[in-house]
């Protein structure tokens, strides 16, 4: 039995839940305003709470020349051209359907790491991925889509980018040099992320057209200071300190606590066939963990 990381363990768990409760939650805030600017509001809300923490830690400092490959690959990948591209596709698909194509990730990840990159992946975990591969097939059924629905179809092409670019970033933290620790690069990385997303919305939707109320100001708050901000950050952590496939699989917990959250406040649909996929990622997680 392999020895449990009682740290990564506690960081993954906070990623899912609040991964997990983000989709939904994002999902509310785009009633109120388009892909774009909301994921421009919620950039800046967790780089300024990165950065001020960060800062009142005593951590906040220039980087050097040999951080820059991180904080642009990872700003540009995992930050900004992931949750650009993940806002957009949500704009046209449900929440729950939205986070189980954006957690396509182990499919690129597992083969990539084991066939190129030589990284060991005993029997357990490769039954793991077939078992959370099958469910979250499973889970997207994408026999029954209706791919002449123009929606359907950009949405998905959007997300599965979007799972793209995250898995290179998974990638990229894995097998770079980190000469700083996760949590005094992220405001970097942040930031890093923002200024793109921004200038596109300004060039793409130079008019503003928002209804500010309760529900989108609390739906920023979350997905800015939690889910921006500080899953982020340990997500760069355990994406660097354990092994990529490892990462990939794990983060399918987070579209099953999606799914629940979504059927149970967004009154989405859990069929008989989801429950079944649902069990397939939690036992392929159980695989990967014992």
């Amino acid at each position: 039995m392999r020895k449990v990381n009682f740290r990564m363990l506690g960081l993954f768990a906070f990623i899912i839940f609040s991964w997990g409760l983000g989709w939904p939650v994002n999902k509310i805030g785009l009633d109120y305003m388009s892909p774009l600017w909301y994921t421009s509001f919620r950039m800046i809300v967790g780089t300024i709470t990165m950065t001020a923490l960060v800062a009142m830690m005593g951590k906040l400092k220039l980087p050097k020349r040999e951080d820059f490959p991180l904080i642009i690959i990872i700003g540009l990948l995992q930050i900004s051209l992931y949750m650009l591209l993940a806002n957009i596709g949500l704009a046209y698909l449900p929440a729950g359907r939205s986070s189980l194509i954006a957690y396509t990730t182990p499919l690129w990840i597992m083969p990539i790491t084991t066939i190129f990159l030589d990284e060991e992946a005993g029997w357990s975990r490769w039954l793991g991925f077939f078992l959370g591969f099958g469910g979250l097939i499973l889970l997207l059924s994408p026999w029954d889509f209706d791919w002449s629905d123009r929606n359907t179809v950009i949405g998905t092409g959007m997300l599965l980018l979007a799972s793209f670019t995250w898995a290179l970033s998974i990638l990229c933290a894995r097998y770079m040099k980190w000469t700083k620790s996760p949590l005094e690069l992220i405001p970097w990385q942040l930031l890093v992320g923002s200024v793109p997303v921004i200038l596109f919305a300004l060039v793409q939707e130079p008019v503003v057209t928002v209804t500010w109320n309760a529900p989108l100001i609390l739906s920023l708050i979350y997905t800015g200071i939690l889910v921006t901000g500080f899953s982020y950050w340990s997500g760069v952590v355990v994406n660097k300190e354990l092994p990529s496939s490892v990462v990939s699989l794990g983060f399918l917990a987070v579209p099953v606590f999606s799914l629940l959250i979504s059927a149970i406040f967004m009154h989405e649909v859990i069929s008989v066939s989801t429950a079944s996929a649902m069990a397939l990622i939690i036992l392929g997680l159980m695989c990967i963990v014992v």
